[in-house]
């Protein structure tokens, strides 16, 4: 069921747009003086918030967890300060995978990357976004992969992954990443 969408709320999903096309087009040198590789991370990660629909839509508290090492020093608790006054953002660093069911978003370390594919099927279609940025992480069944090239980083997303878990993320989004279905051999690339 979808949840009628008010013209502001329509603006402001449009700037958060903009801001992450802009992020992704930035030139390396300029980006990498202003912006540290894991603060833009964590801002990507805030504004999937609102371009993710999940079956139970749960909006009023969201929470973006945290597996492993957190490469995002206080950068996601920074941005959870600033949320809009109706909807509260909780920043949860979860030591094992089964007290992620609260999560909205669990963002999977680096540090995790010997046990990404127990860590995918133990979530395999749970109403949880995935996100990371280990390597090929998108074609291992992840949903979300944050690809750093060049200094620049890109979206790559599995819909297949997404699709199986019942969630349902916004056109627009889908739209600036590179979508790969997940059936590729790791390392194979697009």
């Amino acid at each position: 069921m979808s949840v009628p969408v008010s013209y502001h709320q329509l603006r402001v999903h449009v700037v958060y747009l903009i801001l992450i096309f802009i992020f992704c087009l930035i030139q390396p040198n300029v980006l990498a003086k202003e912006v540290p590789e894991y603060q833009l991370k964590a801002i990507f990660l805030f504004n999937f918030l609102d371009f993710t629909e999940w079956p139970n839509n749960k909006r009023n508290d969201r929470t973006i967890c945290i597996l492993g090492n957190n490469p995002f020093n206080d950068y996601l608790q920074e941005l959870a300060s600033l949320a809009k006054n109706n909807q509260k953002t909780r920043i949860k660093h979860v030591a094992i995978i089964s007290n992620a069911n609260d999560c909205h978003i669990l963002f999977i370390s680096r540090s995790e990357t010997n046990h990404l594919n127990q860590i995918l099927e133990t979530l395999d279609n749970k109403p949880l976004l995935t996100v990371s940025d280990i390597r090929s992480f998108a074609l291992k069944s992840g949903m979300i992969e944050l690809s750093r090239k060049s200094k620049k980083t890109k979206l790559i997303i599995n819909l297949n992954s997404v699709n199986k878990a019942g969630i349902k993320l916004n056109s627009n989004l889908i739209d600036l990443a590179q979508v790969v279905d997940g059936k590729q051999k790791a390392g194979s690339g697009k």
